[in-house]
């Protein structure tokens, strides 16, 4: 029975929005994937946009990392700098799951 402890799943790490509170679970398999993309003098191991609200960012509300660091909400909260209107606008309008489409000239021949 001792071989089934190998098997255990770790359960989902908790992130909420920096600005609506909004929470929701990410697997561990996406926290790697997201900090892939973090430049290394960030204040936290993760993070993404809310896609709830747009303004907020997404952080972890107790993480341990595998190096024995302890990321807490409150303390990594006052760290992430709040976006200005100019940036705002353009996380919604230049959102990466979004379509890009393109308008052609009728002059123009395909």
């Amino acid at each position: 029975m001792a071989i089934l402890n190998c098997f255990k799943k770790t359960p989902p790490t908790l992130l909420r929005c920096t600005e609506c509170e909004y929470e929701d679970e990410f697997s561990h398999q996406e926290l790697r994937r997201l900090a892939k993309h973090q430049p290394p003098d960030s204040p936290c191991p993760f993070q993404t946009e809310c896609h709830i609200c747009h303004i907020g960012f997404m952080i972890p509300v107790d993480y341990s990392t595998p190096d024995g660091k302890h990321y807490r909400f409150h303390e990594i909260k006052p760290k992430i700098n709040k976006l200005d209107p100019n940036t705002l606008m353009e996380r919604i309008y230049t959102h990466p799951d979004t379509v890009a489409a393109y308008s052609f000239n009728p002059k123009d021949e395909l």
